[in-house]
Order: C-alpha cells, then structure tokens, then sequence
C-alpha cells in the first residue's frame, strides 16, 4: 500500500476507463449496420449481439462521450495547468503536442472514409449514415472544425465531432491556466456555465465545458485528499458510495425523472420559469447533473485515490488505453468497409443481429486499433514531435 502524500506517476485506471468508455460508444454505434443510406432503417434494439449481456452499452453507450470530457479534464489540470501557469509550456509548444497526438490519425481516417463514401455512392447514390461528405465539410474537417458552428450535420468520420468539442477546449484550457484563473471555486462557475452553454447556445459544447472542469474539480479534489493525508477508510466509502452512484444514477434518469412524473405533480398544467416548462427543463439539466456532475466525476476520483493507495491495480488494463483512441476513429471506417465488402445491407439480413458479427467485428477492431497504436499512432507522433523541436511534459 503507498501513502498517498503524492499523486502516482501515472494513472493506469484511468487509461483503462479510457478505453472502456471508447468501446462503449462503439457499442452505441452498431445500429448503423441497420441504416439505409443516411436514415436508419426498421431494425430490434434488443435483437442486437448478446443485448441481454450487453444493453448498457448499445442503450447508454454515447454518454461515455462526457466521460471522455471528464477525463480529459482530469489528465489536462494533472500534467499541464501548472507548467501553464509558470509559463514553462508556451502555447506553440500546447499546440503541437495535442496536433502531433491527434492528427496524423484523424488526417488518414478521413482520407479512408471520404474514399469509402465515394465508393458507397457510385454503388448506392447515397452516403452511408452521415450525409454531409462535400469539399466545404471536408475541409472543416481538416481543421478539427467538423463541430464548431460552422458545419451543416455531421459528416465524413463524424464520431470525431468530440475531439473538434476537445480542441476548443484545449485552448479555453490553455487560456484560463496562463490567466491563472483555474481555482476550485472558478472550475465550479465554469462547469455551471457549461450548463447554460448547453441550454441556450450549444448542446454538445455545453456538455463539454461541464464535463472538462468538472473532471478537473475532480483533479482538484484528489490532489487536496492526498495532501491532507486520505485515511483507506476514505477511499473505502469513495468505492461504495460510488458503486451505489452506478446503480442509483441510471435508475433515476430511466424511471424516476421522465417527464410523466413530473407531469403527475402538476395535473393543472405546467409551470414556466424564464418562459420556459420547469418540466421540460428539469428533464434536459437531470442528465447532466447527475451523469456529468456527479457521477463521472466520482468515478474519476474514486479511481484515482484507489489507485494513489493501492498502487497499479488497473496496469494489466491499461493497453486499453492505448487503443481508445484508435478504436474510436476507426470504428466508423470498419463499419464502412464492413457494408462495402460484406452481405448486403436490408431490413430482412440477420448477419449483424449475429453474435458472429459482433465477434468478428471486435476481433478486426481490436488488434487493429492496437497495431495502429503502437505502429502508426507513436512513431508519427515520435516525428512530428522531433521534426518540430517539442518535447512532452508527461504524454
């Protein structure tokens, strides 16, 4: 057992939390093998590979995208907020650590989507799920800006509209660290403005905001527990309370806030605040307050102290880590080659309601977004990073 007087070297649990909330999302996508052309066709959620064993995933899996926010929050304010701050990382040398990290990926699965719909076109006169493949979208997309504003609905790789949500955040980031402005209680105002970015402005930005700083808050907290010396009780209680947080969290928003409830409460109509129902915007802030400012961020910590007391636990995990990047970004182009070269997409086909797909499918992605990892991912990053005179603070 260490003392946790000092954060670890390196978080290996939250590498493997990493990868598991990428596959999750994955999981969220294989209804796409049930679209026709860009609109999804008839199919049986609960039809799908293993559902019985598998419904969090294919049901809930695209939360894990605030997840990831949470994280990044976390591993953002741990390596660079206060080498930020003492300016002993410029925002050139920022800059073209995330660019060499995320781009040579995101650059060649463009390139393999784009000619994976311009086939799927001349076959079908249709694109495959996401519709908006021109040269306007395309080249947004070569500046991380695929989900900015500035675009008209999702296109070519669309999954990484999170990453574009992930670049503005990098530079508000950045921002607020030279600024010096990141303290515990601004992190709180920050989140909470998130909140209203994603009621009157933006959703998905909104989403991110939140869940970046409170990820942070999260940083924040372990950090203050380790320095006043967290008792293994703590942790202990940190584990339960957020094991229960697992069950209750979920159960809450799927039975006890819709919109019904509310509506029993108040058989005379709904009131307004704002203009607006109080029914309507409970529902819309429940999500969000209880996944992205409770129970996210509690994982995050809970994981984070277990693993400044009890050491390495998740390091076996960790390759999972490695390949959520990857995973993420080729997950789509799989599924794309899939329909090109497989049985033919149709309401009647029963291959990808298979256990045999799904096998198949994660036995392609897995070696291959591992192989991409440490065969492409690494060496490009290793070159551009050598190419342009950066060195890395931690990864």
């Amino acid at each position: 057992m260490n003392s946790p007087s000092r954060l670890p070297r390196h978080f290996y649990s939250l590498d493997a939390l990493r990868g598991f909330a990428s596959l999750a999302v994955i999981f969220s996508h294989w209804d796409h093998f049930f679209y026709h052309g860009t609109k999804q066709g008839s199919f049986s959620p609960n039809l799908q590979p293993l559902y019985q064993l598998f419904w969090p995933f294919y049901n809930e899996g695209g939360r894990a995208v605030d997840l990831f926010f949470c994280l990044s929050g976390f591993i953002f304010f741990w390596l660079y907020s206060l080498k930020i701050r003492r300016g002993e990382v410029s925002f050139r040398d920022f800059f073209l650590l995330r660019f060499s990290r995320l781009y040579p990926l995101h650059f060649v699965t463009l390139l393999l989507v784009a000619a994976g719909q311009y086939v799927f076109y001349l076959r079908h006169r249709t694109f495959f799920v996401y519709p908006y493949n021109d040269l306007y979208h395309f080249f947004i997309q070569l500046f991380f800006a695929s989900h900015w504003g500035i675009h008209r609905g999702y296109s070519f790789n669309a999954p990484v509209w999170s990453v574009s949500i992930e670049v503005m955040l990098y530079f508000i980031f950045f921002v607020l660290c030279r600024l010096g402005i990141p303290r515990w209680w601004q992190l709180t105002l920050l989140a909470l403005a998130g909140m209203l970015v994603m009621l009157r402005v933006n959703h998905d930005l909104g989403n991110g905001l939140c869940s970046f700083f409170m990820g942070g808050l999260s940083f924040y907290a372990v950090s203050h527990l380790c320095k006043v010396g967290c008792s293994p009780r703590v942790t202990k209680v940190l584990v339960l309370v957020t094991l229960l947080a697992w069950i209750a969290v979920p159960a809450l928003v799927s039975y006890l806030i819709p919109l019904r409830i509310y509506r029993a409460s108040f058989p005379s109509g709904d009131p307004t605040i704002f203009g607006k129902q109080v029914l309507a915007l409970a529902v819309t802030l429940s999500t969000p307050i209880l996944y992205n400012c409770l129970l996210f961020p509690l994982t995050v910590t809970t994981l984070a102290m277990v693993e400044s007391w009890w050491g390495a636990f998740a390091k076996r995990l960790s390759f999972l880590g490695h390949i959520s990047y990857s995973s993420y970004l080729l997950h789509f182009p799989l599924q794309l080659g899939f329909v090109l070269v497989g049985p033919p997409l149709s309401p009647e086909s029963s291959f990808y309601y298979s256990p045999v797909s799904l096998l198949l499918f994660f036995s392609l992605l897995v070696p291959l977004s591992l192989a991409t990892y440490w065969y492409f991912e690494r060496p490009a990053q290793s070159f551009l990073r050598f190419r342009l005179q950066v060195s890395s603070p931690g990864r």
